[in-house]
């Protein structure tokens, strides 16, 4: 009789490692605090990945947005003061 099984490596470190977290987060003291700022640092590195990988769709939205505010706000200023120069209520405008 032969028995063939076929691990997956990936996913075996992925469960060591979680429970080696678990074990760390459950103790208390030095270690407690430890594996806290451990995680912080691995939760903001997988922040940062994320971000790198999604950029240029990030990028896109944030000036998408940003072209959105400067008419929703700056066309009603720049209007505004294009008419006060026009009707002569500001000397540096254009006649």
């Amino acid at each position: 009789m032969k028995l063939e099984i076929e691990i997956d490596e990936n996913y075996i470190a992925e469960l060591v490692s979680k429970e080696i977290a678990r074990r760390i987060v459950e103790t208390h003291g030095y270690e407690n605090h430890e594996a806290r700022v451990g995680i912080r640092e691995g939760v903001d590195k997988a922040i940062k990945q994320y971000i790198y990988s999604k950029k240029d769709a990030i990028i896109d939205r944030v000036v998408e947005r940003a072209a959105v505010e400067i008419v929703k706000k700056g066309l009603p200023k720049l209007i505004e003061r294009h008419f006060i120069d026009c009707e002569g209520g500001n000397e540096s405008g254009v006649r």
